[in-house]
């Protein structure tokens, strides 16, 4: 993958990691007008989502554990970068 793909990559995992830290951050500090947060994390990680249901087992997923993997996956494009650049 090019520089710009690895970028564009960067780019969907970040803005996935920030909607799912403002869904939480609107639910804890609102929990009466937005008790599901923004819907995101409960689609992603609850038993009433799609993604929760299949998952909700497995103890290597939750929102937590989404954030890190959205850090791996930025980390590994920068690496992948920096490994490729002339400079």
């Amino acid at each position: 993958m090019g520089y710009k793909s690895l970028s564009l990559v960067q780019v969907v995992f970040i803005a996935l990691c920030a909607f799912s830290v403002l869904d939480y951050g609107v639910q804890i500090t609102n929990p009466v007008d937005f008790a599901d947060g923004l819907i995101f994390n409960q689609f992603m990680f609850t038993t009433e989502g799609i993604v929760g249901d299949l998952l909700i087992d497995i103890d290597f997923w939750g929102m937590l554990q989404f954030w890190a993997y959205c850090f791996f996956a930025v980390a590994i494009c920068q690496l992948f970068k920096a490994l490729g650049s002339d400079n």
